[in-house]
């Protein structure tokens, strides 16, 4: 999970996040939550147990990831307030990212989302993203970089960046009783 310094520069400007964007498409509360309230979820052991683990050579050159690879690599981008952690970037003029998440889970559309805006993040800040790499445990899913999912991309992203800005939560249509029983900020949502 990336940290309060990393959300904001210097100057205090308000930067969106991979975090960000993840947590949106999880619940649209958690962004809104966290910026307004001040509230963060602590690291549990899935996020540290990821953290210290590198990813295997032998998979980024299975899936054919070009050289120089660059691990955990930290990108802003001031004009356009986006930031993030990327796990992966391979190459030099064309991009490949690889996000790996050591854990199998039944739902990742927020991971794909997370993968998407690292994607959109590396386009801007060093050059243009062809394909991104979602790495589920064993399972791995190539999504191919175009122009319409980077559209895509930012129009989430203004969206995310409306809701944090907003000083009123959310409304929110698609509460899911399941998600949010298990939520760890269910106890300062607005919504429950």
């Amino acid at each position: 999970m990336e940290t309060t310094s990393l959300r904001k520069d210097v100057e205090g400007i308000e930067y969106v996040t991979a975090w960000d964007v993840k947590q949106f498409v999880y619940c649209v509360m958690i962004p809104w939550i966290k910026e307004n309230i001040g509230i963060s979820e602590p690291p549990d052991i899935n996020m540290s147990l990821g953290k210290s683990r590198k990813p295997a050579e032998a998979v980024l050159e299975k899936l054919r990831v070009p050289k120089p690879w660059r691990y955990e690599t930290y990108l802003r981008d001031p004009r356009l307030r986006i930031s993030g952690v990327v796990d992966v970037i391979g190459g030099e003029k064309k991009f490949e990212v690889v996000e790996f998440k050591y854990f199998s889970r039944l739902r990742y559309d927020h991971f794909t989302t997370q993968l998407l805006f690292y994607s959109y993040l590396v386009t801007k800040t060093l050059g243009p993203v062809t394909r991104a790499h979602m790495i589920l445990d064993r399972k791995t899913i190539t999504y191919h970089i175009t122009d319409e999912v980077l559209n895509q991309v930012e129009k989430l992203i203004n969206r995310v960046r409306e809701v944090k800005a907003s000083a009123e939560p959310p409304v929110s249509r698609r509460l899911d009783p399941r998600k949010c029983s298990l939520c760890w900020y269910k106890r300062y949502c607005p919504s429950i």
